[in-house]
This record gives C-alpha cells, sequence and structure tokens, in this order.
C-alpha cells in the first residue's frame, strides 16, 4: 500500500534535517497532504491545504486543519468519514511543505523579503539574504512577529560551536528577522580549544563562554581562572578574581570581561636528550630532569657496541642559552671586540675568550670506561635536556707528530707512555725539543705536558707533538756578523779620513 501510495501522489522529496514527527508538524495553508482510505480506495488522494486552513474532500466534505498537527488533522479526517464509513482508518501524510513569506531586516547583505519553508531555521534564511557582515551581531538577533511582538532571540554561536539547536530556531510564517549590529564583547584566552573575542549576551556565565570556546583543552588549569573585569567609571583599569572551575564554581560575566585559563606548567612538554655514535640504537631519547641518569639512557640505547672508544666518548651539555648570550659583561666585550681585542684588558680578553670557546656548549667531564665497565656510580651523571651523548668509533692508533724520525699514527699501547710512542715513531730527530713534547687529548682538545702530569693515561686518538728545538747558533753568528761589519765601516772611515789629510 506504501508503495502504491507513494507512486501514485508522484512523491517529491526535500531536504531535511531530520524525519518530521506527525505529532509536532502544525499544518498551514498551502501544506501538501495524501489521504488513505483503507475503507474505500477510491478516496484515496494529493490535498492541498486551502488559504483558510482547510482540506476540502469532494463528495464528502472538509475539515478544518490549520494549526492542527498532523496526527490531530487525521483525528478529524476519520471524524468525517465516519458519516459515510463504519471504520475508514484514513491516514494523512505530509507530502510537500507549505512556503511562506518573512522578512529580513539589519545588518545583513541583502536584506529584504525572502520566500522559505516551514521547516527552515534561522541561518539558512539569513544565508539566503546574502549573509552577515564583518559587524553583525550573531548571538543577539531577534525574531518578532508581524505585530513587533518578541517570539524568539537566536545565538547562532551556541548553534555553530556549542551544536545547541535551540540557538537557531525554525521561523514560521509573517516573522521579522532583526539582526543588530555587534556591540558587546567579552575575551578568553588561555587553554581553550577555540581562544578569542566573542560577543556578549546579557545572562552569559563563565561555563557558557568556555562551551563557546569548544571547551577546556586537556593542558587546561582551571582550578585559577583569572577574570579582569573592567569599571564602568575607570575603562582603564581592570580587578581580577580567580575562580576554582574545577570545583564547579561558575560565575555571571559582564561585558569587556577578559577571562585567562592557564596551562598546566610544562604539560606533556618533552624532555630529549640525543645518542649517536656507536651504539645499537641511536636516536633521541625522552628523560625525567632529575631522574634519568646517564646509564639508563646508554642501557635503552642497547649499550655501546664493542668497536666504541670510550676514551673518546664525550656527553655535551647545551649552556648558556639564556643565560651568557644575554650576560650584560659579554654584551659589552662583544662590542668592544668588533674595534679589536686590543682594546681589552687582559682579564676582559680571558673572560671574553672562555666564553667563545664555549659556543653554547660544554664538555662533562666523564669516565666512560669507569662507568661501563667498572660501574663506577660517581660516573653516573644526571641528564638535562638537550645533552648529547657521543660515542665515537675506535681510532686504536695515536698520532705522533713533529721532530720525531718517522711521523705518523702508532697502533695503540695498553698503558704505553709518550716515549713508548716516540720509540715507536723512530725516536726523536736531532732538532727536537725533548723538554716541550705535548699531549693532545682527543676528547677535550687541552694540552698536557707529560713530564709535570705523569698520571695522564694516553687514550686512542690523542696526539703527540714533539717541537724542534729553537738554534740560537744562527741568530748569534748573525748578530756577530752584523757586529763586524759596522765596525770594519767605522775604521775603513776613519783611514780615508787620514788619506784625504796626508
Amino acid at each position: 500500500m506504501a508503495q502504491r501510495q507513494a507512486i501514485r501522489m508522484g512523491y517529491d522529496a526535500q531536504s531535511l534535517e531530520a524525519p518530521i514527527d506527525p505529532k509536532t508538524y502544525r499544518l498551514g495553508p498551502g501544506d501538501g497532504v495524501y489521504l488513505n482510505v483503507y475503507a474505500a480506495h477510491s478516496l484515496d488522494q494529493d490535498l492541498t491545504v486551502t488559504p483558510e486552513g482547510k482540506l476540502l474532500v469532494p463528495r464528502t466534505g472538509e475539515v478544518l486543519v490549520d494549526g492542527l498537527t498532523v496526527t490531530e488533522a487525521e483525528k478529524k479526517m476519520n471524524t468525517l468519514l465516519l458519516k459515510d464509513y463504519r471504520d475508514p482508518q484514513a491516514s494523512l501524510s505530509l507530502r510537500r511543505l507549505r512556503t511562506f513569506k518573512v522578512s529580513v531586516l539589519g545588518d545583513v547583505l541583502s536584506p529584504g523579503m525572502q520566500s522559505v519553508t516551514s521547516m527552515q531555521r534561522l541561518s539558512e534564511v539569513i544565508d539566503r539574504s546574502g549573509g552577515f557582515k564583518s559587524t553583525s551581531s550573531l548571538r543577539n538577533i531577534e525574531i518578532r512577529t508581524q505585530t513587533g511582538i518578541l517570539r524568539a532571540k537566536a545565538d547562532l554561536v551556541k548553534y555553530f560551536s556549542a551544536f545547541d539547536l535551540s540557538g537557531n530556531p525554525s521561523v514560521q510564517s509573517g516573522d521579522v528577522i532583526i539582526v543588530p549590529k555587534l556591540q558587546h564583547t567579552v575575551t578568553i584566552t588561555g587553554s581553550v580549544v577555540a581562544p578569542g573575542t566573542m560577543e556578549f549576551v546579557s545572562g552569559d556565565s563563565l561555563s557558557n563562554i568556555i562551551k563557546l570556546a569548544k571547551g577546556l583543552t586537556i593542558s587546561a588549569q582551571a582550578d585559577s581562572v583569572e577574570i579582569s573585569r573592567f569599571d564602568t567609571d575607570a575603562p582603564s583599569k581592570a580587578k581580577r578574581f580567580y575562580v576554582n572551575y574545577t570545583a564547579h564554581e561558575d560565575v555571571g560575566l559582564a561585558e569587556g570581561d577578559v577571562i585567562y585559563i592557564r596551562a598546566i606548567p610544562q604539560f606533556h612538554m618533552a624532555h630529549v636528550v640525543s645518542v649517536a655514535g656507536e651504539v645499537n640504537y641511536p636516536g633521541r631519547y625522552a628523560v625525567d630532569v632529575g631522574e634519568t641518569k646517564l646509564s639508563d639512557v646508554l642501557n635503552r640505547a642497547g649499550g655501546v657496541l664493542p668497536n666504541a672508544s670510550l676514551e673518546e666518548a664525550a656527553l655535551i651539555r647545551r649552556v648558556g642559552v639564556g643565560s651568557w648570550e644575554q650576560d650584560p659583561e659579554w654584551i659589552r666585550l662583544e662590542r668592544l671586540g668588533n674595534g679589536g681585542t686590543d682594546r681589552m684588558t687582559s682579564d676582559e680578553y680571558n673572560y671574553y675568550v672562555a666564553r667563545m670557546r664555549q659556543l653554547g656548549r660544554t664538555t662533562m667531564v666523564v669516565d666512560f670506561r669507569a662507568l661501563i665497565q667498572r660501574h663506577d656510580l660517581t660516573q653516573d651523571l644526571l641528564l638535562r635536556e638537550e645533552d648529547s651523548i657521543w660515542i665515537p668509533r675506535a681510532r686504536g692508533y695515536v698520532n705522533v707528530s713533529g721532530s720525531v724520525n718517522n711521523q705518523g699514527n702508532v697502533l695503540y699501547l695498553e698503558n704505553g707512555t709518550y716515549l713508548d710512542y716516540i720509540r715507536k715513531a723512530g725516536g726523536f730527530a736531532s732538532s727536537a725539543d725533548k723538554s716541550a713534547v705535548r699531549i693532545i687529548n682527543s676528547r677535550t682538545s687541552s694540552y698536557i705536558d707529560p713530564a709535570s702530569e705523569r698520571e695522564y693515561k694516553i687514550g686512542p686518538g690523542d696526539m703527540i707533538v714533539v717541537p724542534a728545538e729553537r738554534s740560537e747558533f744562527w741568530k748569534n753568528f748573525a748578530t756577530a756578523t752584523a757586529i763586524t761589519a759596522q765596525v770594519i765601516t767605522i775604521i775603513a772611515g776613519i783611514l780615508l779620513i787620514f788619506q784625504k789629510r796626508n
């Protein structure tokens, strides 16, 4: 029967946001309905509510349905048909929606009359009027009857932001929609999904504005929501008070209020360090500052590989960011140095060079061999954010250069002394200054005097430099030659004078 009914009435599907409830939809002039009578299918037909609000049934009579729901009109139709049929079982189905005119006035692009259907909402009608201007109010829209009586108020921000259909009511025949200009605002900032300035409506509360800002973020610290309220008599001064929103405290707002919702300090902020070089799993690792130690991260990185050089391994710590680069003394010397470091005192120069050598990072003193092989906990430093752990590949040699007979790389000797390496390099050259030998540490680039620092152990990658002895003979010879030449010149001059006199 439903299939036959749909075919006979040539059903015209319309765009609806939801099925129409026959118990709530009220009929009016222009609505189209389909009458189906089980007792007499010859009465099945398409009917339209007349301008007077009636349904006319040929050869039967009429029913006044204006303002009735579809269900109520169906009951009246059955009462009418009982005059001719014992059990008519009549049903009414809404076939098409009536259209009518409404007025759209105020701050819209194209104010005027619009033809709409009874199921359209206010936002659709305003869209057909060109939409809002940048100055339009979205929360204080009025819907009035033709006689000027306020029928409803619309809040489209509530509709669009909080998905509240009550903020976007359906229109009715003869409605006058008035869109005012935006005048009153409040501002919400901080840990909400959509911070910004929004229109204020009398009666707004903190919870309402938070909802319109699409709620709190997960990082919100809602136990101390700050509200700044400006005095109407002194608009440049604000009084501040705090609301514990976590404890479900709520307050009414005033026009111009500024709401600030803090974030939990360092919420979900990842503190990471970098591990590179000869480990099983190099990369970046999260750490708990003040808790995670160097050995913890090395273990998470799978440990060091057999070919790693523990003597050359380094823990590099980021320093100076936000500190010494902003140091007033550093800034002063930086400017002074632009004119030449000779303008600095000795102390100023040493301070300036020390800062320059840091370059934002410094190497921490760590004995990786003692930490890894002997589990020396004194070397197990607590890590800080942005620390870098560098485990280089073992070079397995020590470089010997300068005044030796065979400069080059010498295979690493366990517990070898600098003299052992020099012997491996062919021994001292005849020009070598044996008292000026220096060792350069591969990890810190510092200079070591092996004669005075006998406890220093040479490691792979270190460099032994043997300087040449300065020759004083040629310097003395040149000086003596110059003096002799001067004396000869003087004597020759005296002899020349005597010859002229004679």
